[in-house]
């Protein structure tokens, strides 16, 4: 008994938003092969921060999405048959698929904490426009189908090797590649998480500049083509799931209002979370 209410504590928050899930799942449609719209996007987005799908996220269910959604299943001990129905979505939702919209407000629920009064840079012309525009041409590599190739001289103009030594302890590593304009704020941003006693709940490390377009598309821009954004703690905040929960391991949801107040908005306040992100939104 006394390790069933451990394991609770522990998990509750997620269990509580699978419930959540589960009333709704009715409304969930099923997608197959020729499906089209935002749900077919939202199912892209989770098989991509899966790591199985490499196509565009297209809303389009095509034979890449039906390959990956296959993938999926068979990973879950389900049968490999490609049409996202209610088991499907079931085993999704314990890994983070986000089927209901949570609306509480304490520290426990998935929308916590609750987003700055400010705006992220929504588009290619908003970045360009503050960070400086550069000409590119689609480079893909293996592993990377969204690569670009930075043109010119905007990147050695721009980008800086930036000190940050609070990441030594946590990835070997004492520099950056970040974008000049940004670098008084991205440096206070992480000391001040060391400052508040919150470094320990950064784990690990994925990079910052990388000259890309957003996963899953070949036209819009990155923030980190820009050298405006860092991914952190990625294994527990896959791109297309609700973001670990405070308690958890990986989380980040403690580091948010810090990282807001240096400018930073945070992936997992986007339509389609994203939960390792932090990207620059303003200037200081």
């Amino acid at each position: 008994m006394v390790w069933l209410r451990i394991d609770f504590g522990y998990h509750h928050c997620l269990i509580l938003s699978i419930i959540r899930s589960l009333r709704i799942m009715a409304n969930l449609k099923a997608l197959h092969v020729g499906s089209k719209g935002v749900e077919v996007r939202r199912w892209q987005y989770f098989l991509l921060g899966q790591q199985l799908y490499k196509g565009e996220v297209d809303g389009k269910f095509g034979l890449l999405t039906l390959e990956a959604s296959k993938a999926f299943q068979q990973s879950q001990g389900l049968l490999p048959d490609g049409v996202v129905g209610n088991k499907t979505y079931g085993k999704a939702m314990l890994i983070g698929f986000e089927g209901a919209t949570d609306t509480a407000t304490d520290k426990q629920a998935s929308n916590w904490p609750s987003k700055p009064d400010f705006k992220p840079l929504t588009n290619d012309a908003e970045r360009a426009g503050i960070f400086g525009k550069f000409s590119y041409e689609h480079h893909p590599v293996p592993g990377d189908p969204e690569h670009i190739r930075i043109l010119g001289n905007w990147q050695s103009e721009n980008i800086l090797a930036v000190e940050i030594p609070q990441l030594t302890a946590i990835a070997g590593i004492e520099r950056i590649n970040f974008h000049r304009l940004a670098v008084k704020q991205l440096q206070k941003l992480w000391s001040d998480w060391e400052a508040l006693g919150l470094l320990s709940l950064v784990l690990t490390w994925q990079g910052s500049f990388n000259s890309r377009f957003v996963r899953g598309s070949r036209t819009s821009l990155s923030n980190h083509a820009f050298g405006t954004a860092f991914d952190i703690n990625a294994a527990w905040n896959p791109l297309g799931a609700i973001p670990a929960f405070v308690g958890q391991e990986g989380s980040v949801r403690e580091l948010v209002s810090i990282a807001n107040n240096n400018g930073f908005y945070w992936g997992g306040h986007f339509t389609r979370k994203d939960g390792m992100h932090f990207e620059v939104a303003k200037l200081f």
